[in-house]
Parts: C-alpha cells; sequence; structure tokens
C-alpha cells in the first residue's frame, strides 16, 4: 500500500513539473505577435536601402483569411534596379536557452487589376541571419496565396533580434502591386527530451496507482 502512495507521488510530481515546463515552452516571448493591439507596439519598422513598405503602409488590418490581426504592405522598390527591396519588420526579445522555434505566417494578395504581379519574397531572420525564406513568384490578380515560415534551432540565451523582411524586385506602385501580409509571429522554447521523458514518468506512476486502487 505504501508502494502504490509513493508512486503516485512520483508520478504527479513528474507530471507537474512536465506542466510547469511547458507553460515557460509554449509561451510566446514575442510581443503583439498577431497584432492583437491593432498597432505595432512591440515592433521596429524599417526598410531596406532602397525599399518602401508601399505608399501609406504597413497598416494593421484584418488577415485575409480571417480570425486575426495582421500587418498589411505594398512592397518594393522606390528606384528601379532590379534587386529585392521592401520593408523589415522587427523586434528584440530575451531567450530562455535551448532550442527554440520560430515561426510567422505570410500570405500575398492581388488587388484586383494589378500588372505588377509579383507576389514578394518573405524571410524569417535571427540576429541578421536568414533562416528561412519563401518567393511567392507570380501572382494573378484574384489570387490568395499563403503560408508559413518556421526554424527550430539552438538558440543561447540572453537577448535576440527577431525580423522578418519583405521583400520585391519590382517598383512599388500604388493600386498596381500585389499585397503582402504577415501574422502570427511567434518564438517558444521547445519542449526538451528530459521534459518528455518526465511527461511518460509522470503518466506511468498516475497510470500505475489508478490499477492498484
Amino acid at each position: 500500500m505504501n508502494t502504490v502512495r509513493r508512486l503516485s507521488a512520483v508520478g504527479l510530481f513528474a507530471a507537474s513539473l512536465f506542466s510547469l515546463h511547458v507553460g515557460v515552452a509554449g509561451a510566446n516571448l514575442l510581443q503583439n505577435g498577431s497584432f492583437g493591439s491593432g498597432d505595432f507596439t512591440g515592433w521596429t519598422l524599417g526598410t531596406t536601402s532602397n525599399g518602401t513598405a508601399g505608399q501609406g503602409f504597413p497598416i494593421v488590418t484584418a488577415w485575409p483569411l480571417g480570425g486575426t490581426n495582421s500587418a498589411k504592405y505594398e512592397v518594393g522598390e522606390v528606384n528601379f534596379d532590379g534587386t529585392n527591396q521592401g520593408a523589415t519588420l522587427s523586434q528584440s526579445f530575451t531567450a530562455l536557452g535551448g532550442m527554440t522555434t520560430l515561426s510567422f505566417m505570410w500570405a500575398a494578395q492581388g488587388d484586383g487589376i494589378h500588372t505588377n504581379s509579383q507576389g514578394g519574397i518573405f524571410e524569417l531572420i535571427l540576429d541578421g541571419v536568414v533562416l528561412a525564406s519563401t518567393a511567392v513568384g507570380q501572382i494573378n490578380p484574384n489570387d490568395l496565396l499563403s503560408g508559413m515560415l518556421s526554424d527550430t534551432l539552438d538558440v543561447a540565451a540572453g537577448m535576440h533580434t527577431f525580423e522578418i523582411d519583405i521583400l520585391r524586385p519590382f517598383v512599388s506602385a500604388a493600386s498596381n502591386t500585389p499585397y503582402q501580409y504577415v501574422t502570427g509571429a511567434d518564438v517558444e522554447r521547445a519542449p526538451e527530451p528530459a521534459t518528455l521523458t518526465l511527461l511518460a514518468l509522470g503518466l506511468a506512476g498516475l497510470g500505475f496507482s489508478r490499477r492498484k486502487r
């Protein structure tokens, strides 16, 4: 009987540790990652050397797929030289150290009439290093294309910079350029293998306790 009580306590303790760790691991280290504040609180807005976010952009608006807010752009070059130019969106965060997942969702949408039809390039950047990127390519005036960029890597404890670059190799022309959207910017510490072991131990202990009652 005492053995049953000890195993049950081990199980409860392990499960509670797992829950605590998941609470830390599952917390977004970025502020206002989906622009729920209705503005760019927490973010630093910028452009590349010959880039623009678009006339009157960026703005916070509804995500075109619904359910949340997003940052909307109409990026491109200021003066045409054929290079990838546009806007940057960045934020500093404090990492806990260890395996960390960084991600955001992107969308490109035609404006219904454009002839300037390159949808854009989206880049996920950590401390100036591109972790993942996607080139939308040609997009029709009524198309809506979307996806996610993500990477998991070992991030040292301390301050880091999360950045999204949105680029196009053509001039941004108002009312003649596809729109770009980003939302769901997220930085989370990934669960460690030791945490999964704690979960298994907790579940096993709780299960053994139930069988003995």
